[in-house]
């Protein structure tokens, strides 16, 4: 009995890692087919676990036009979390590192029976709905995400990442989600 769990395990890991190799491998046609995304990256978090005090920083390529976007944070976890939700705080930050727009989403893991909310076997994928951000005009910014659980240690999130798909409308300062203060 031992053998056939070790080779389920076996398989959904290699499985895993062939999709993810798959995924790094074809990102860059996908984006370059599209022409709409603009950063698409994850990091990954301690396997001890994700402290409170722990941010997690992206830099938002620096483009010469403003550009009026879309963010989406994603989530990687392994099959159990031991929390139905997570919150998390997410920060659009200038290149002084101003906080320009901060943002709580609350991210339901799994229903009241501790059912994962999203398929997978041993690893599951979140996306948080989008975001408005605004950023270039030939500065540079920064995404900061951190998580607000009562717990100071979150276990089970393996990655934390960002997807930034550019808008088709006017420059930042001509629609309502604007960055700039005032």
């Amino acid at each position: 009995m031992w053998d056939k769990v070790k080779a389920k395990v076996s398989i959904s890991h290699l499985a895993a890692a062939a999709y993810s190799s798959l995924l790094i491998l074809h990102s860059p046609l996908l984006t370059a087919c599209t022409g709409h995304t603009v950063a698409h990256c994850y990091k990954p978090l301690p396997a001890a676990g994700w402290e409170r005090e722990d941010t997690v920083c992206f830099d938002v390529p620096q483009v010469e036009e403003e550009v009026s976007g879309t963010l989406f944070i994603g989530l990687r976890t392994v099959a159990y979390v031991g929390e139905q939700e997570v919150v998390l705080a997410v920060e659009q930050c200038s290149e002084a590192m101003e906080v320009l727009r901060r943002d709580t989403i609350h991210y339901p893991l799994c229903d009241a029976d501790g059912n994962a909310l999203e398929g997978g076997i041993n690893y599951h994928q979140y996306e948080s709905q989008y975001l408005p951000i605004c950023f270039g005009g030939g500065r540079s910014a920064t995404i900061r995400i951190h998580h607000m659980m009562r717990r100071k240690v979150v276990r089970g999130i393996t990655d934390v990442g960002i997807r930034i798909e550019k808008l088709r409308r006017p420059p930042c300062n001509k629609v309502k989600h604007s960055c700039r203060k005032g």
